[in-house]
């Protein structure tokens, strides 16, 4: 990665890209509370930017109302712990399956729609986390189109805003500029 950086510094890019690497969250052997960086039962509310009351870290005393911005917060934790303080931390993928199988328990196409409306919504107010309030959060939705040709799980198929054909698979504002959406419709060509 300081390699890859180092070069597009040379190039004069480094303003223009950004280097990044993924972790999976598998990473945290603690998630919950945030600052421990012990995963508990969390309500489908709670994931889904819903109103519910939320959870308090009884480290930080810091309130936290979505599942996100707790993970978020528990990476910042884990490395502030390993020292660090000047690390931006950014999402390079989330999302929610908008079809599953029978034992993939929340995986539709109305959760998948709420829980992207409300994270656009949080998106647009630019607002940071709990712990890092004034740090805007930069969130790369996962994905713009279904695979249907990966394997695994159903759900693993059914990650896209489209489908293969261009098509919205539900909407999110996202379509029909003139009416209230942010792009015109799609077309692809076969």
């Amino acid at each position: 990665m300081k390699s890859v950086y180092n070069a597009l510094v040379k190039l004069g890019l480094s303003q223009q890209v950004t280097v990044t690497t993924s972790h999976s969250f598998i990473i945290m052997s603690n998630s919950f509370p945030p600052s421990s960086g012990d995963p508990q039962h969390v309500s489908l509310n709670y994931v889904l930017f819903q109103p519910n009351p939320g959870s308090i870290d009884p480290v930080t005393n810091l309130h936290y109302d979505n599942m996100l911005y707790a993970q978020i917060d528990a990476v910042y934790a884990a490395i502030k712990a390993l020292g660090h303080t000047d690390i931006e931390v950014k999402i390079s993928e989330t999302g929610w399956p908008s079809k599953g199988d029978p034992d993939e328990v929340g995986a539709s196409m109305q959760n998948a729609e709420i829980y992207h409306s409300n994270l656009l919504k949080r998106i647009e107010m630019k607002q940071g986390t709990p712990a890092k309030p004034s740090v805007p959060i930069d969130i790369y939705v996962f994905a713009l189109f279904n695979e249907d040709l990966k394997t695994g799980p159903s759900s693993e198929r059914n990650y896209g805003l489209y489908y293969p054909d261009g098509t919205p698979v539900y909407n999110l504002g996202l379509q029909n500029q003139g009416q209230g959406g942010y792009f015109p419709e799609m077309v692809i060509e076969s």
